[in-house]
């Protein structure tokens, strides 16, 4: 396993990158567990540090720098995922000041923070357990996936606080992963969400057994992602987000098209296609010494799957 190297040292965050042949994965945690990580305005500010420094690339086929991360897992410290913002933090002043909470301003920092965590070309990978709670329930459907443990529970309870029952981004993300008879019933009613039912949504992409389990299966998914080509992994997260804007579907394909073509012919991703295509043959190869001889679609680069076209290589 890779070693974690430190980076900057925050007051509410922990900062560790993890380099691999294959690239770096940055693991921000949380860092308050004695207040549940509720967001703070130092964590918010430093949150906004962390995104804000996240390379964009100059340009479609520009991938990231082989020294920037290309996979960012945010975690928690302790046995809460993130409480929500901490009003009684905003109302005492951590760190020697207080944050007005109230101002528009204030809900704006909120705001653009999800905004950063969408526009940054690495997918995020979310890691919760326990509450995740308002501004935390926020930050999790902001990531691009969710593994969460059995005892996590999700909340969006502005409603019962007597405020919108939509923040942060909730109204956006929410029905979209879940359809908007889930979104109303958990956003009218400010409802606390299982892990289990989550799973059942499709909020939660991968539910483990404890949070001791969190950190081998969000390693094993970061893992893949760095398995795929630098500047499709950004281009597929950016049309992600284009689709989830409501766009048409001949919009969709067209994108789509523009992608594939781009990359088609950049010499990094056809050599990329070509050792998928010798690993795949390879595999085929030896399950036949084994004496299979069940396999569909054999011939030159068959699978269940469909064979990859030679043209696309």
């Amino acid at each position: 396993m890779a070693s974690l190297e430190k980076l900057r040292t925050y007051s509410t965050l922990q900062c560790d990158l993890e380099r691999t042949p294959a690239g770096a994965v940055l693991w921000v945690t949380l860092n308050r567990p004695a207040a549940f990580n509720a967001l703070s305005g130092e964590m918010l500010e430093e949150l906004h540090a962390v995104f804000s420094g996240l390379e964009h690339p100059a340009s479609m086929l520009s991938a990231l720098p082989e020294d920037r991360p290309r996979v960012v897992v945010l975690r928690a410290a302790g046995r809460a995922f993130c409480g929500g913002v901490d009003i009684k933090a905003a109302e005492a002043g951590v760190g020697g000041r207080a944050w007005d909470y109230k101002d528009m301003r204030s809900q704006q920092l909120l705001s653009r923070l999800i905004e950063k965590m969408r526009q940054v070309p690495q997918p995020i990978i979310a890691v919760v357990q326990g509450a995740a709670a308002g501004g935390g329930f926020a930050l999790a459907l902001a990531s691009d996936v969710r593994v969460a443990s059995r005892d996590a529970r999700f909340s969006a309870a502005f409603v019962r606080l007597g405020l919108t029952g939509t923040d942060m981004g909730t109204s956006y993300f929410l029905w979209r992963a879940a359809g908007l008879g889930i979104a109303s019933e958990l956003l009218l009613t400010g409802r606390q969400l299982g892990a289990e039912r989550a799973h059942q949504l499709g909020l939660v992409n991968e539910l483990v057994g404890s949070p001791g389990e969190l950190e081998a299966a969000a390693r094993k998914l970061a893992n893949e992602m760095l398995a795929c080509s630098r500047v499709g992994l950004q281009l597929t997260k950016e049309q992600l987000n284009a689709v989830a804007d409501g766009g048409s579907l001949r919009a969709a394909l067209t994108a789509e098209n523009s992608h594939q073509m781009l990359l088609v012919n950049d010499p990094t991703a056809s050599a990329a296609a070509m050792a998928w295509l010798r690993q795949l043959m390879g595999n085929k190869k030896a399950g036949s010494s084994q004496g299979s001889s069940s396999g569909s679609g054999g011939g030159s680069g068959g699978t269940g799957g469909g064979a990859v076209p030679r043209s696309k290589l």
